[in-house]
Formats: structure tokens, sequence, C-alpha cells
């Protein structure tokens, strides 16, 4: 029996390893990128729990995943410029990686406050 904290987080850290593997492509709008993942990456978790994310809400919280996401780039950008350029791509992968990581186990723990212990009834995600 799996319960849906346990399938939730699975989900995370595969989203976690996407978000870091598109921070490594160098282009402009990585940023929007990952708000959208982190996004899609809400609504997958609210559907593992049963609940949907309204319109609403997706679009408030992908506007403040931009910005947070726009503030963390330019952190990684400034340390960037001190560290040659193998170290300074190993910082944005992880600085992208850890920041999904962290936003996905944020929003299972908000959903477990919700439903505690809830069992995974598997479902076509």
């Amino acid at each position: 029996m799996t319960t849906c904290k346990e399938e939730s987080r699975r989900w995370v850290h595969r989203y976690a390893i996407g978000g870091a593997a598109f921070a490594a492509i160098p282009l402009t709008g990585t940023t929007a990128g990952l708000a959208t993942l982190e996004t899609h990456m809400m609504s997958v978790i609210g559907s593992i729990y049963g609940e949907t994310v309204g319109v609403v809400s997706t679009t408030a919280l992908g506007g403040s995943f931009t910005i947070l996401g726009q503030g963390l780039r330019f952190f990684t950008r400034r340390v960037g410029t001190f560290l040659p350029a193998p170290a300074g791509l190993a910082v944005r992968l992880a600085v992208a990686g850890v920041t999904v990581e962290v936003l996905g186990f944020a929003i299972v723990e908000h959903f477990e406050r919700k439903f505690p212990g809830k069992v995974f009834q598997k479902t076509d995600l």
C-alpha cells in the first residue's frame, strides 16, 4: 500500500531532475520554463491527492514561481561570475534542482496537512 505522500515525493524527484536538466540548456526563458514545470508539478501532486488546482491558484502560483526564479537566476549568475565555467553550470543545475525539490516538498506537505496519511489510488496522471 502506497500513500499519496510517497507517490508525490516520487514525482517531486522526477520533476527536480527534469528541472536541473532544463537549467542546463543555455536558452533565454529558462526561468519561465522552470515556473511552468513547477506549476505542472503542483497540478500532478494535487491530482495524486484527488484535488484539482483551480485556474486562479495556478495562475497566481505560476507568477510567484516566475518571480522566485528570476531572483534565483540573478543569484546564480552572480555566483557563476566568480567560478570557472563548469562550476558555474554545476551551481545553476544544483540551484534549479534543489528549488524544484523544496517547492515540491512544500506542496506535498500542504496536501498532507489536508489529507494526512491518505492512501494513493492509482489514476491516470
